[in-house]
């Protein structure tokens, strides 16, 4: 009712947001796994470069 008196209309959807309505759970897992290693390997340069300067 509010997007016809002030004339916005829903967005569009994103890529991720396809990915987590419509991926199998297979295949988030193996995702969500992928960004949590990335994660942890750019955690622990940063540990690392803060170690190499103090």
């Amino acid at each position: 009712m509010l997007s016809r008196i002030f004339g916005s209309k829903a967005p569009e959807n994103s890529n991720l947001s396809e990915f987590v309505r419509n991926a199998k759970s297979r295949e988030k897992k193996r995702v969500y796994a992928r960004v949590i290693d990335k994660a942890i390997e750019a955690q622990n340069e940063v540990i690392e470069r803060q170690k190499a300067t103090s």
